[in-house]
């Protein structure tokens, strides 16, 4: 079946859309990709520390259209013998804006328990370059926790998901 030039025009910006759409998943899969190739995962112990977690409320899908996510981020206890303490939990706009702090006390996790933090697809708050700040602490050396956020979102029959992970930026020993 041929199609007509009309019938090719209409569908044009449809494929470009789609095409942005495409460009965008794959530059953010090679980015969380190229974040886990780094990892050492090498074992590291320490008291407490701060992890910086990059989010996302929304992403551009064009030049003049943003596709609005939830984040979710969500810390673990991945010592298996001793409880950790989140003291801080806090989320930021990509201008460095505080938007929200969750941790009004230090919240215990326990050997392997995690904790979850929501920022809703309809508050829309923090942008491309939105990110959490945990703080935490133990009473001795510990493995030091893990922390992800998992972005979801889509309209229609195209959904978008996507995870990226914490970065140690201040240690504790």
């Amino acid at each position: 079946m041929t199609q007509t030039n009309e019938q090719m025009d209409r569908m044009m910006p449809r494929l470009k859309e789609t095409r942005v759409f495409q460009k965008l998943l794959a530059l953010i899969m090679l980015v969380s990709g190229s974040a886990a190739a780094q990892a050492d995962n090498q074992i590291v112990l320490s008291k407490g520390g701060t992890i910086y977690v990059p989010a996302f409320s929304q992403v551009p899908v064009s030049d003049s259209e943003r596709q609005p996510l939830a984040a979710t981020l969500v810390v673990h206890n991945v010592d298996a013998q001793e409880k950790i303490k989140l003291t801080d939990v806090r989320y930021y706009s990509k201008d460095g804006t505080l938007l929200r702090d969750f941790v009004d006390e230090p919240f215990p996790l326990s050997s392997f328990q995690s904790s979850d933090y929501v920022i809703g697809i309809r508050e829309n708050t923090g942008g491309t370059g939105a990110n959490f700040v945990v703080r935490w602490e133990a009473p001795s050396m510990v493995v030091e926790p893990m922390a992800n956020a998992l972005m979801v979102g889509g309209t229609g029959t195209q959904g978008l998901s996507f995870q990226t992970s914490g970065k140690v930026i201040e240690r504790h020993q």
